[in-house]
């Protein structure tokens, strides 16, 4: 399989499956071989300068699991946000990877990355955990993860997103955030999306909008279009004027805000040193796509 023109530097970096793969630098880019999970075995090399990637794919993996895992199945969206903002070539670089069948490894990277390095302790304690059955560390995240992993196992071996979701809203350490990321990263619902501290920073809203209620999320099942409460929080207005844009404006939001100040550690430098500059351009396509989306609604401002 040959793909043209997607980033998977940059989209690997923000991705909740990143532990799933291993990351190798190569000449002129990097490989990444899925090691767990669906469609493990799934070997791809990417070259940075002509953003083109070559895959080999295990006979096992069914296509339709393949286009969500490579973030096929997302790129018309990217795409489509380019065409609208003017800046195809560069917005539609990234896409989103998502797999059901790895669902449950998300909402592990969901609760562990909180409060850490994503890309040397999180990713590293995944892998652990896949590879040995339990993690070498007595940081207070893991402490934490122990206590509640059987719940998260339970929570996503349901097989309806929203079930799962709104399931894990009832576990320690786990919000409306951590849901709305798993429902983005594991099945692919661009509709929802974290407000994380990147997102929040190039979108500022009236301040009568509120943070999301757990308990009025919990009763909507997490559908906002379903919650009367709605027009009055944050999370339900992104969701009702951006719609299935929302998690791909966030993704972006994530990317530039993170590409400012990248770790020096192997992983982070192999995925995405190089394209550091594109953090300036992500943001500002993305502060004037909000702008223009938000405009009319009273006191609000979007800010670069």
């Amino acid at each position: 399989m040959h793909i043209k023109g997607i980033n998977y530097g940059l989209t690997l970096y923000y991705s909740y499956l990143l532990p799933l793969f291993e990351v190798e630098e190569v000449s002129g880019g990097f490989a990444f071989v899925k090691r767990h999970g669906t469609c493990s075995g799934l070997t791809c090399r990417f070259r940075k300068q002509s953003l083109e990637t070559t895959c080999r794919v295990p006979r096992s993996c069914r296509l339709d699991e393949v286009e969500m895992l490579l973030g096929l199945r997302k790129r018309p969206l990217f795409h489509e946000l380019g065409v609208a903002t003017n800046s195809v070539g560069v917005v539609d670089q990234v896409t989103l990877l998502y797999s059901p069948g790895d669902r449950t490894a998300v909402a592990y990277a969901i609760h562990l990355s909180q409060n850490t390095d994503y890309h040397v302790n999180t990713v590293k304690w995944i892998r652990d955990l896949l590879e040995r059955g339990s993690i070498n560390s007595r940081s207070y995240q893991v402490e934490a993860f122990r206590l509640i992993k059987a719940s998260v196992d339970r929570s996503t071996s349901i097989g309806e997103p929203y079930a799962e979701a709104n399931n894990l809203l009832n576990i320690k350490g786990l919000g409306v955030k951590s849901a709305k990321a798993y429902l983005l990263h594991a099945y692919g619902l661009t509709e929802h999306a974290p407000v994380d501290r990147h997102y929040r920073r190039l979108l500022v809203l009236s301040r009568d909008l509120k943070a999301p209620d757990k308990a009025r999320c919990a009763k909507a099942g997490l559908k906002c279009s379903a919650c009367p409460f709605s027009s009055r929080c944050l999370y339900g207005v992104l969701f009702n004027r951006l719609g299935a844009f929302n998690g791909v404006v966030q993704s972006l939001a994530f990317i530039a805000g993170s590409l400012e100040r990248v770790g020096k550690d192997y992983l982070s430098r192999t995925l995405v040193g190089g394209f550091e500059h594109l953090s300036d351009l992500l943001r500002t396509v993305i502060s004037s796509y909000l702008v223009e989306r938000f405009e009319g609604i009273t006191g609000s401002r979007c800010r670069g």
